[in-house]
């Protein structure tokens, strides 16, 4: 568990008011929450507190379903999360000096600051780009006569050499056919990327496609996004369409790739874009029922369990998916990893379809004849039943 006031961010404190208000929300004490989301009381106590922030996020996602969270605040939880465990990874996280304690550079006196400031200078300082930034060069004394700076000699290239012992005839053709080239190279591409003639229609109908929309991204929230939600929504796949990208809109872009056969990275590039006009994408998706009518249909071993284990993974939604910070994902009503995935003969469009998911789960479950391989919702299924066990006369 990494301490969370080291984080020094507003994701952390962000990540701390959400586990509050979840806690809040609950009527349980942080002991019964604790049971259910499978870490003890203290530690517990210590994320909703904002003194620690656990290294999986699978704690996390047990105390939120035990809170009762939808599906919108797992996504935002899980974000957040994110944010806080990638920069606590990439070491640009800074510890927060403890309450009551002065910075040391506050504590220090004048001189002692001066002292540090004249002997502590960095011969470079790294740009925004993380290239180091040259030494300034001291400015000329006043009456110091300073030479101009000559140009460095360059000599010319091989190919230029060869070129101008050619007659002048031969060169001109040279430069002709280099030039053509170069243009039929570039109409090429053009065909190849864009089969249709660019012009007014971009802005009548296809506003993603201006300038106005050239960058569509995580955070932003303007008319743009809602137009990427619209066409989202039209291709099946459901979302609010609040004109806000936020957690759901970015699963959604993911899933749209793969149904689309694009690269499922998240980004709203152009080749996206044109897709969603394209409308070749269809999803319909089952409803929640009848994705909890097929697991129980499947997995007549223990229906209950399974369908405990596929609410907790997916709240039945088969074309859920949560990236994980190791940049790979989990897919469909069982949220199978990518690995998983690679040992059961699938693919990312292959876990989207519920039939073979479920299926997928099932041969992954006949392995051991438990559900080992979903720990944390197994986990959740047994404290959730035992505390409905209580309840009962």
């Amino acid at each position: 568990m990494t301490e969370l006031r080291t984080a020094g961010s507003r994701y952390a404190r962000e990540l701390t008011d959400l586990l509050q208000t979840l806690k809040g929300r609950a009527d349980c004490s942080y002991e019964a929450l604790a049971r259910r989301a499978g870490v003890s009381g203290s530690t517990l106590h210590r994320y909703c507190s904002g003194a620690g922030v656990p290294n999986d996020f699978d704690p996390l996602a047990r105390f939120g379903k035990a809170c009762g969270a939808d599906q919108h605040e797992l996504l935002e939880l899980h974000r957040l999360w994110v944010l806080v465990d990638a920069g606590r990874r990439r070491g640009t996280v800074r510890a927060e000096p403890a309450r009551g304690a002065r910075p040391a550079e506050q504590s220090a006196s004048p001189t002692a600051r001066a002292t540090v400031a004249a002997t502590v200078t960095p011969a470079s300082t790294p740009t925004a780009s993380g290239e180091p930034e040259a030494t300034k060069t001291p400015a000329p004394s006043p009456g110091s006569e300073a030479e101009p700076p000559r140009p460095p000699h360059r000599p010319r290239p091989p190919h230029l050499l060869r070129l101008r012992r050619l007659p002048r005839p031969r060169r001109w053709l040279l430069v002709l056919v280099a030039l053509l080239a170069v243009g039929a190279t570039v109409m090429g591409a053009a065909l190849l990327t864009d089969d249709r003639p660019a012009g007014a229609d971009d802005a009548a109908g296809r506003p993603l496609l201006t300038d106005k929309c050239r960058f569509v991204a995580m955070g932003h929230q303007d008319s743009c996004v809602r137009e990427l939600q619209l066409r989202l929504k039209q291709a099946g796949l459901d979302l609010e369409v609040d004109g806000a990208f936020g957690p759901i809109t970015q699963m959604r872009v993911v899933v749209f790739q793969v149904l689309a056969g694009l690269e499922a990275n998240g980004s709203v590039d152009d080749r996206t874009k044109r897709a969603l006009y394209a409308g070749h994408v269809n999803a319909h998706p089952w409803s929640p029922a009848r994705v909890d009518r097929r697991v129980r249909e499947v997995f007549t071993e223990d229906p209950d369990r399974a369908s405990g284990i596929a609410e907790c993974a997916s709240n039945l939604d088969p074309l859920y998916s949560l990236g994980n910070t190791n940049g790979t994902r989990n897919w469909g009503v069982f949220q199978l990893y990518d690995g998983t995935l690679r040992q059961l003969g699938g693919t990312p469009r292959k876990a989207l379809d519920p039939e073979w998911n479920i299926r997928a789960a099932h041969r992954l479950w006949a392995r051991t004849h438990d559900f080992r391989a979903w720990p944390s919702c197994d986990k959740a299924y047994e404290a959730g039943a035992a505390t409905a066990s209580q309840k009962q006369p």
